[in-house]
């Protein structure tokens, strides 16, 4: 019995099953299969969900299976940390080492509870579908994709070379340079546009150096799908601001439509930087960023101190204008026909098997000099809350995990099962006489796969040792035109130090030249100076004969003057003799009066501390005269009373003993040369006391002889 259409269409469409469920990029494939049931039982595996009859008998049945699933399928335990080269808002990027093959990649994380928290869970999307399948040497290729319970996990390229702002910081970019890495940039922005993708965040940071020195773009959790029209239309502004362009910075205030001209822009930026060393609207605020963004028209600017070539300024112009007129608005063909990347070294067709300007120099291949120390942090260490009711946190990342290198182990059986299980389903619908020829067919179906996969793996295995013997080949290249280099750089130096030897031999010579002048003008010199000496020589023998004939004229004259020599000896020894008796004469006079004078200025400074002295005796005698009237007003007030005269005479006694110390401090100022006035002031002291004493007993004695006063007898007796 022949099998009829209807069978051969079912038939057909799943063998295009099985190979919907074998291709890693379909989304509907046994890795988007396993992640489901796996999302499913980690989301219903929690005390509050499982009460559900249906969710426990799930539950249940699959918990075994989705645990064999996680044990089989790659993990984060298959790698080896070396180092952390990256962090950011959701995780961090990662060095690895994959513990088998020994490979090593660069794994990025993800945090699963940040991306749900901030309603971003949707951006990595974009990101491993572009490195999984832009199968492109200047975009970041992704190997594996895999997940846990917090982390989405993508193993990457390792760029060794890290990124352009680190080679910008340590080079000083010529124009040669710039051209290199602005073509580069241009074919890997063309392929992200031929996916139909716009990036919206190129920058230095997101180009990669590889460890050829090629770059490679990457981060692409910005980037959006065009629509059929090649447009996309975002209601937020996306980007680093500095790289911005102005109709994305106008989709902030609403929905905003724009194309592939926005990453253009950011090239026009990319370009002014590396031959300038800042971006050209840079402000000390955002707002005066976003400002000069906006007046674009005449905030662009070139400064005078950096030389820029008309060609270089024209490429700029030309990217960082209005999006109707800019650039590659049209076709990537406006920018790669610019004459600014036209040159005799590189052209777009052989710029990937161009040596680099700048070629990463690696100890080996986990060399991370070129990547800044970060710390491993656990700031992004979050699980998921215990829900209450069913949630679904990791049905959003289903269809996440991606195999690009190889399949699990089991993935081939796997796949087998699960086609033996459709078909068997499929066969028991089917005449029993159509089963013998179905199965006859898939098996020659399976055994047409097992030959094509045999050969694949051997084209695999050739492609491999191909690939390995073009990387040898190319870095043999590589090394070459290193060494190339170094010895055209040897040969300008050695050419540089034969022109400067050149430079200082003509000058040796014209020193040379000018020093035999010089000796010539000197001899001449010097036989005139010799015709001249002989003629002063003949002048000094002349004088000398006059010089003889003086000195004996002289000697004569020398004799005659000692003679009077002695003469005035004798007439100044008798004047000496008069002069020391009339100066011991002066001088005993000049001691006489010096000494009365002395004696005049003593006697009158005695005459005046003596007038000082008995003034200030007079003043004191008046002063103790007034205290004394006073004492004595103040007896006369305490007779009245008679409780106070205790304290009264208390108090006069006090007052009579402070006159007294007063009497003594004055008579200690005035001296010796007082002792008259002295002697007269402490008798006057002595009849004044006498006197007080006097009035002192009279005054008692007055007490005594008046009646007495009504108070009582302790009162008396009290002082």
């Amino acid at each position: 019995m022949e099998v009829v259409p209807k069978d051969e269409e079912r038939l057909r469409r799943l063998r295009a099953l099985e190979e919907r469920l074998c291709d890693p990029r379909s989304p509907g494939n046994v890795d988007s299969l396993l992640d489901t049931v796996a999302a499913l039982v980690s989301d219903c595996d929690h005390p509050a969900i499982r009460r559900m009859k249906n969710v426990e008998a799930y539950t249940t049945r699959y918990e075994e299976f989705a645990s064999e699933i996680v044990d089989l399928r790659m993990k984060a335990a298959d790698y080896d940390l070396i180092k952390v080269i990256g962090r950011g808002a959701f995780g961090e990027v990662q060095l690895v080492r994959h513990k088998s093959t020994q490979q090593v990649y660069a794994m990025k994380l993800l945090s699963k509870v940040e991306m749900i928290k901030r309603s971003d869970s949707t951006f990595f999307w974009e990101e491993r579908h572009i490195m999984a399948h832009a199968n492109s040497e200047w975009i970041l290729k992704l190997h594996f994709a895999f997940q846990d319970h917090k982390y989405l996990y993508m193993v990457m390229d390792y760029m060794p070379g890290g990124d352009l702002v680190s080679l910008m910081s340590n080079y000083d970019i010529p124009e040669k340079w710039a051209k290199f890495y602005t073509m580069e940039i241009v074919l890997a922005l063309d392929v992200i546009h031929g996916m139909g993708f716009v990036h919206r965040d190129v920058k230095p940071d997101n180009m990669l150096i590889d460890k050829y020195g090629h770059l490679k773009l990457a981060d692409f959790g910005t980037c959006m799908r065009m629509g059929p029209d090649g447009l996309v239309r975002a209601s937020n502004a996306v980007g680093t601001p500095d790289y911005i362009s102005p109709e994305v910075l106008q989709s902030q205030n609403g929905e905003g439509v724009y194309g592939r001209e926005c990453d253009w822009w950011a090239v026009g930026i990319f370009l002014y930087e590396m031959l300038i060393g800042d971006p050209p609207f840079y402000a000390e605020s955002l707002v005066g960023t976003y400002g000069k963004i906006m007046d674009h028209r005449n905030s662009l600017q070139f400064p005078d101190d950096v030389e820029i070539s008309k060609d270089a300024k024209s490429l700029i112009r030309g990217l960082l204008t209005d999006r109707v007129k800019r650039l590659g608005k049209n076709s990537v063909d406006e920018i790669k026909q610019h004459p600014f990347l036209h040159n005799d070294q590189w052209s777009f067709d052989n710029l990937r098997d161009s040596v680099p300007p700048v070629v990463p120099e690696l100890s080996s291949d986990d060399d991370t000099k070129n990547f800044d120390e970060i710390e491993k942090s656990d700031a992004l260490d979050e699980s998921f809350p215990v829900p209450k009711a069913f949630v679904g946190n990791h049905l959003p990342f289903v269809g996440f995990t991606y195999n690009g290198d190889y399949q699990l182990c089991s993935r081939r059986s796997l796949h087998a099962d699960v086609v033996d299980t459709i078909s068997t389903n499929h066969i028991n619908n089917v005449g029993s006489e159509a089963i013998l020829q179905l199965e006859k067919l898939l098996e020659r179906e399976r055994d047409g796969r097992r030959n094509l996969e045999d050969r694949q793996v051997v084209l695999c295995a050739q492609l491999e040792e191909l690939s390995q013997r073009e990387s040898r080949n190319k870095k043999i290249i590589a090394d070459t035109d290193k060494d190339l280099a170094l010895l055209r750089h040897d040969l300008k130096e050695i050419q540089r130090k034969a022109e400067a030897e050149v430079e200082t031999r003509r000058k040796a010579e014209m020193n040379y030249s000018e020093a035999k002048r010089r000796l010539e003008e000197e001899q001449n010199k010097r036989a005139k100076e010799m015709s001249h000496l002989q003629s002063y020589n003949d002048k000094i023998n002349a004088l000398e004969k006059q010089l003889t004939e003086l000195r004996e004229k002289l000697k004569q004259e020398s004799d005659s003057a000692v003679k009077a020599r002695k003469q005035a000896a004798e007439l100044t020894a008798v004047q000496a003799a008069a002069a020391a008796a009339s100066d011991g004469a002066a001088a005993r006079l000049r001691a006489q009066r010096d000494a009365l004078e002395r004696e005049r200025g003593a006697l009158a400074d005695e005459l005046a501390a003596a007038k000082a002295g008995r003034q200030r005796a007079e003043a004191a005698v008046a002063d103790a005269g007034a205290r004394l009237s006073a004492a004595h007003a103040e007896l006369e007030r305490s007779a009245a009373r008679l409780k106070q005269v205790a304290a009264d005479n208390r108090q006069l006694g006090e007052r009579v003993a402070a006159l007294e110390k007063e009497c003594a401090s004055l008579a200690h100022e005035r001296g010796a040369a007082h002792h008259l006035y002295q002697q007269e002031l402490r008798a006057h002291q002595d009849t004044q006391r006498s006197q007080l004493l006097n009035k002192q007993e009279a005054n008692l004695e007055l007490v005594k002889g008046e009646p007495p006063p009504r108070f009582s007898c302790l009162m008396l007796l009290s002082p």
